[in-house]
């Protein structure tokens, strides 16, 4: 029997700049596997990325794939929701229906019929419609849950860059949320021109390409006025316009609800990628029955354990920690930061710092002015400071060779940071906080702190250090981390066993 399958993205994972994160690189993975195996064929589609000068109308368009030619490729251009989900922010109804996308997508599955099961790795770019359309087309369906997308129109449930958001009040808090959204106008300049020279045959990463898109990126930072922090640009433009607040707040409650409905309604499976994520699920409406917890697996579990590791430690040495990955505030490392530097001078003179972060354009300004002035006074206190400027997966063994502890702090719940994955990998212990899903892969007590509890990270760390028996331990404890084939395979089983349809 021959299977068929039609994997969705937002993100075209296989252009070089690698847009959409680490949700790309899964799909990626994923392709290379599923591909391979017999009987199976598979379909890559994506959306909301790709948009040209001289058709305004949503279309579907075959795309060469550099890393699978083999895989019939395609992109729904001029896409009324641009994604990510932030470009689309303040349209929640839109996220819910489009006529005319989901036209253009019923067609393309008539055309490309019969699928055995239509994955959706997240619907930004798409309507939440789009999961009826598919059901209806007669395949399974099955929706990874990567994110909080269905329940939060800015993805993280991350209220103003600041605090977890547990309570959107009816939708009200929606409204004051997202306090510097991203420029629409300039992206969508930007990704016509990108689009312009796709179909020229012209690299993404060309000279002349560069060079036009720092001209367009000035442009409209100088064009665009400068907006008052004190009130979010989504309600100064709706008090603007006139528009209805309570009515408009109302729209964001609709979308939440309406998309855990059609997700119970139509969708045959739904993976979460951690307990804890599946919980928060549930705990807005979505059916227990459809929902379940699938760790994905880890390329990290062909590394060679370094050398060092296990880190032997006794006290009297300098205690090796890391931070590893994007240094952002709802990934914790501003209070990192800030935790070490109300460490007693004695206590910071006896730790080693590591941090292996890669400043990016979007947070180029702010980590210029925090992470320096912060940085350089740790770099002071602290038996020594360590930075690498960003790394390839490749030197990850390298760069964990003889640390004795990693730090996975995020304030927001993190689905599951992949880092957690590599640090266990490499045989690192993990101290993270109890936001999201690593601490399902730590579960040690000792090895779980709680950001909002005034002196529970000083505390977790020092006892750590104090006591090197824990690191011994920690993985009586730690949950194994799955391979890539391990995941796989169990998702092959997922597909064969849900629903009824295909």
């Amino acid at each position: 029997m021959s299977y068929r399958i039609l994997y969705y993205n937002w993100a075209p994972y296989f252009k070089k700049t690698v847009p959409g994160g680490g949700v790309s690189v899964y799909c990626k993975n994923l392709i290379d596997y599923i591909a391979q195996k017999d009987n199976w064929q598979v379909t890559f589609l994506y959306s909301g990325t790709d948009y040209s000068y001289f058709n305004k109308n949503p279309q579907i368009e075959s795309v060469r794939n550099q890393n699978h030619p083999y895989v019939p490729t395609f992109s729904l251009v001029n896409s009324p929701i641009p994604a990510p989900s932030h470009f689309a922010f303040d349209d929640p109804l839109g996220n819910v229906k489009q006529p005319e996308l989901e036209k253009c997508f019923q067609e393309f599955l008539e055309t490309q019929a019969p699928f055995s099961v239509i994955h959706f790795h997240n619907l930004e770019g798409l309507t939440a419609n789009c999961l009826k359309i598919a059901k209806e087309s007669g395949a399974k369906v099955v929706f990874s849950l990567h994110n909080y997308w269905a329940i939060c129109p800015q993805v993280n449930l991350w209220r103003l860059e600041q605090s977890h958001c547990s309570d959107n009040m009816e939708g009200r808090a929606c409204l004051a949320c997202l306090p510097a959204p991203p420029s629409l106008e300039r992206e969508l300049a930007i990704r016509k021109l990108e689009y312009l020279c796709s179909s020229l045959n012209l690299d993404e990463r060309s000279l002349p390409l560069s060079v036009l898109k720092k001209f367009y990126s000035l442009f409209y930072k100088i064009q665009r006025p400068l907006v008052a922090r004190t009130q979010s640009p989504l309600t100064k433009k709706l008090e603007l316009t006139g528009a209805n607040l309570p009515q408009q707040s109302h729209a964001y409650q609709f979308r939440r609800q309406e998309i855990v409905s059609l997700i119970d309604r139509y969708v045959d499976v739904a993976l979460s990628v951690s307990d804890r994520s599946a919980s928060i699920y549930r705990q807005y409406g979505v059916d227990s029955a459809r929902l379940s917890t699938q760790y994905i697996g880890s390329k990290a579990t062909q590394f060679q354990v370094p050398p060092h590791n296990p880190a032997t430690y006794s006290p009297e040495q300098p205690f090796r920690c890391i931070y590893m990955g994007v240094a952002r505030k709802d990934k914790g490392f501003y209070f990192l930061l800030e935790e070490l530097r109300c460490f007693p001078e004695a206590q910071l003179k006896m730790l080693e710092l590591a941090i292996a972060s890669k400043i990016t354009e979007r947070t180029e300004l702010e980590m210029a002015m925090q992470q320096k002035g912060q940085l350089l006074s740790l770099a002071q206190s602290l038996h020594r400071l360590i930075y690498h400027p960003g790394y390839a997966y490749e030197n990850i063994p390298k760069i964990l060779d003889g640390i004795h502890l990693g730090i996975v702090p995020p304030l927001w719940e993190d689905n599951l940071p992949q880092v957690t994955f590599e640090l266990l990998a490499c045989r690192v212990p993990v101290l993270c906080s109890n936001r999201g899903g690593a601490q399902e892969f730590v579960r040690h007590p000792a090895f779980i702190f709680d950001p909002a509890k005034k002196g529970d990270f000083q505390q977790k760390l020092l006892n750590i250090r104090e006591n090197p028996h824990l690191l011994t331990e920690f993985w009586q404890e730690a949950r194994t981390v799955r391979s890539l084939e391990q995941h796989f395979q169990e998702l092959i089983e997922v597909y064969a066993n849900c629903g009824s349809g295909g």
